[in-house]
């Protein structure tokens, strides 16, 4: 009889950084505080889920942001994360050097009572929540291109 060995290997996402909020405001309220704080433009678009998903594109051109809530009426997004509120995931090349900034002015916003980064590895099925969110966008963005005619110029078109 032949023994099989299989190995699992996960990497973690090269192109995603994932911080967790907790505070205890309004998804609306948190994203305007964003949006001052660290001089994005959030836009609520469909939600994701359940829970609501909000997209700001940095000045760079480089990076998304997403700002979803980990909670909704139904369930909880991600179970290992249960005290955290809300996920800001940042989509694209994120340095070392960029990420305790952004922590201390996040962390500076009144009624918000921490902020951290989220190791991938700390979530079972990160790989799946990507992939979800990665194919919801995308078809957002499908909805909009048929919505809107190439001929008319959009200057606020969601992410």
């Amino acid at each position: 009889m032949a023994l099989k060995l299989t190995t699992e290997t996960r990497s973690e996402p090269t192109f995603y950084t994932l911080f967790g909020i907790s505070c205890h405001l309004k998804d609306y309220r948190i994203s305007f505080l964003l949006n001052r704080t660290l001089e994005l433009e959030f836009s609520k678009i469909e939600d994701f889920q359940g829970s609501s998903l909000y997209c700001s594109d940095h000045e760079d051109g480089f990076n998304r942001f997403y700002l979803l809530a980990n909670r909704n009426v139904e369930n909880i997004l991600l179970p290992e994360l249960k005290q955290t509120d809300f996920l800001l995931l940042v989509e694209g090349p994120f340095k070392k050097a960029q990420k305790e900034p952004l922590l201390q002015k996040i962390k500076s916003i009144p009624n918000i009572l921490t902020a951290f980064e989220i190791r991938f590895e700390t979530i079972k099925n990160y790989e799946h929540l990507l992939a979800d969110l990665e194919m919801h966008t995308t078809n957002i963005r499908k909805e909009e291109k048929i919505k809107f005619s190439p001929t008319k110029k959009q200057e606020d078109s969601p992410c």
